[in-house]
């Protein structure tokens, strides 16, 4: 069978059927522990729990099903020998069982666990066993892997790709009945290091702080380094050289704003690099709401292709000063707008 988006297990799980094996890869971490989430749901016959149209909750699971009903392994400490034994035996006390490998990418001589897929669906009320593979990827070019894909539900979960990600910040926070500001949602999808439990974590510093009047502060360094940041960004954007340069001093010496503020502008000239390449080449490949779309809209009538790439190398190059030297950030700040933004008009 082809491979499966997570959706379809979703599906499926809700119907009633669960698959005798179940290979999850990729980096998203998020991904695949919430279909564990719902699988041992099923498996056990409790309620996974429930949100808007997506992953699990989860939900209470007895000790007595936890300790006699699920195995979890580490194929780093394991053969495959002891994972068949596994989920070829009953398990104590009658009922389904399952069985969770954890680094399935290291398990040496695979190729005698496509036994367990005998049977595409899972007999729960006749005692069968699930099997979940947890893997950082799936090398199609092996013959097990191949055997794979035909016999059981290999799903990936992997990054985030770059479009996608403000669609999750905001799913997220609508999990956790939060609504973000522009400024925040913006902050979220341009981290440096993204994932989403990276993305998770973010989110709840800002509910721990939700009713006070200085959300964004926790993601960009404070009441007056949040104002400054959004100033700036604007300022910088539309190349408003001495605007801009009013605002250095209120960030540039506070790493807690100065980071995140790099990351953000980071985000902002990848994405209006991307739609000042669409103009040149007559194309659409860039991927942006509406809103996002005419702000970068405005931005692109005061930058060419090659001025952006050229901001981009800048940009790195204060990255470096930030996190590597003993630079005067106040030096290398001001030095970056009169670079690129206009100081006269």
């Amino acid at each position: 069978m082809p491979k499966m988006e997570p959706k379809q297990i979703q599906k499926e799980l809700e119907t009633g059927k669960i698959r005798s094996v179940y290979w999850f890869f990729g980096s998203e971490r998020m991904k695949s522990r919430e279909l564990v989430k719902r699988i041992r749901a099923k498996v056990f016959g409790e309620e996974a729990g429930d949100d808007a149209g997506g992953f699990a909750q989860g939900g209470g699971f007895s000790i007595f099903a936890t300790s006699f009903r699920e195995t979890v392994l580490d194929a780093a400490d394991c053969e495959v020998s002891e994972v068949l034994d596994s989920a070829q035996s009953l398990s104590l006390g009658g009922g389904g069982k399952l069985v969770i490998v954890k680094q399935a990418h290291l398990l040496k001589h695979p190729e005698p666990l496509i036994e367990l897929c005998a049977s595409e669906f899972a007999d729960i009320g006749s005692g069968a066993s699930v099997t979940v593979f947890l893997s950082k990827d799936l090398d199609q070019r092996k013959k097990f892997s191949k055997a794979l894909l035909e016999k059981a539900a290999c799903v990936p979960c992997e990054e985030i790709p770059e479009q996608d990600r403000e669609a999750w910040v905001g799913y997220l926070a609508k999990r956790k009945g939060l609504t973000l500001s522009e400024p925040e949602t913006a902050s979220l999808r341009a981290m440096d290091t993204w994932s989403l439990d990276h993305v998770e974590r973010e989110l709840e510093k800002i509910e721990a702080v939700a009713r006070t009047e200085d959300r964004e502060a926790v993601l960009l360094g404070g009441a007056e380094g949040k104002n400054a940041s959004e100033n700036f960004v604007d300022a910088f954007f539309h190349r408003d050289g001495p605007v801009a340069l009013a605002e250095v001093p209120h960030f540039a010496t506070s790493p807690e704003s100065a980071l995140p503020l790099l990351g953000l502008l980071g985000w902002n000239v990848k994405m209006l690099i991307s739609l000042l390449k669409d103009q040149d080449a007559g194309t659409r490949e860039s991927k942006l709401g509406s809103f996002m779309a005419e702000r970068f809209g405005r931005y692109a009538k005061f930058w060419t292709l090659a001025e952006a790439i050229h901001l981009s190398k800048s940009l790195a190059e204060v990255d470096f000063s930030t996190k590597q030297t003993s630079r005067d950030p106040l030096g290398f700040w001001t030095a970056l707008v009169l670079q690129h933004a206009r100081v006269s008009k």
